[in-house]
C-alpha cells in the first residue's frame, strides 16, 4: 500500500486545494492530511486569521470523498512526529 501525506493551513479551501488534494491521492492508495492548528495558523498567516476554526477545517477535509484520515498538528515537532509515524511514501 502507498501512503501518501499533504500537510497545510486549509484556512480558506479553495478549487486549488481540491485539485491538489485529488491528485495527491491518485499517486497512493491512502491519503492523510494533517492540519495546523489555529495558533499555528495564527503564526503563519497574522492575528485575523483563521478565517475558519480547526474543527470547521478538519471536518470540511475529512468530508473530501478522495482523504482517508485526517488530523490536527500543532507544532513543527508534532508535525515531524506524524510524519515518524505514518511513514509516508510521498510527502
Amino acid at each position: 500500500m502507498k501512503k501518501i501525506f499533504v500537510n497545510g493551513t486549509f484556512d480558506v479551501v479553495h478549487y486549488g486545494h481540491i485539485r491538489m488534494l485529488k491528485y495527491a491521492k491518485s499517486l497512493g492508495d491512502s491519503l492523510l492530511v494533517a492540519v495546523d492548528s489555529d495558533f499555528r495558523v495564527k503564526q503563519l498567516k497574522g492575528n485575523a486569521r483563521p478565517i475558519n476554526n480547526i474543527f470547521e477545517r478538519l471536518s470540511l477535509i475529512r468530508n473530501l470523498k478522495f482523504v482517508d484520515d485526517v488530523l490536527a498538528f500543532g507544532s513543527e515537532k508534532e508535525l515531524d512526529s506524524i510524519i515518524s509515524i505514518y511513514m509516508p511514501d510521498i510527502v
